[in-house]
């Protein structure tokens, strides 16, 4: 009888338990789903007549200016770029993308050509991964 009394105890404190991490864990998930994430601030459209260097000029050393912008941003907090013809832009992909944002698969299809993999989107949103 003492062993049926033990075993039933038992039960009694698994089920317990059981339901307490259940409760628990119901309370800290509903919390995770209420809070929603901020929407990714998307690319504002740029005059495409006001680039920051000619086209023939940026499809040869477009890699050499993003390095350049990215070095001097983040490590020398110079975020301005003033282009040849006066013009000032930020140093950031978003003024890339404000131009380029309306072909989802702009970076994407020269690269593949090209056969090589930029590291842009390491630490970037890739336009792929934006709705």
């Amino acid at each position: 009888m003492e062993v049926m009394m033990t075993r039933s105890k038992l039960l009694w404190m698994i089920a317990g338990s059981a339901l307490l991490l259940l409760i628990l864990f119901s309370v800290f998930r509903k919390g995770e789903a209420e809070t929603v994430p901020a929407p990714a601030p998307r690319a504002v459209a740029v005059d495409s007549t006001k680039c920051i260097a000619p086209k023939e000029f940026m499809r040869a050393n477009h890699m050499r200016v993003l390095y350049e912008w990215r070095n001097s941003s983040v490590r020398e907090g110079n975020r301005v770029h003033v282009a040849s013809n006066g013009s000032r832009f930020e140093k950031s992909l978003n003024t890339c993308l404000g131009c380029h944002s309306n072909n989802r698969m702009f970076c994407f299809n020269c690269h593949s050509y090209a056969n090589v993999k930029p590291k842009c989107w390491n630490c970037h949103l890739s336009p792929m991964e934006t709705p």
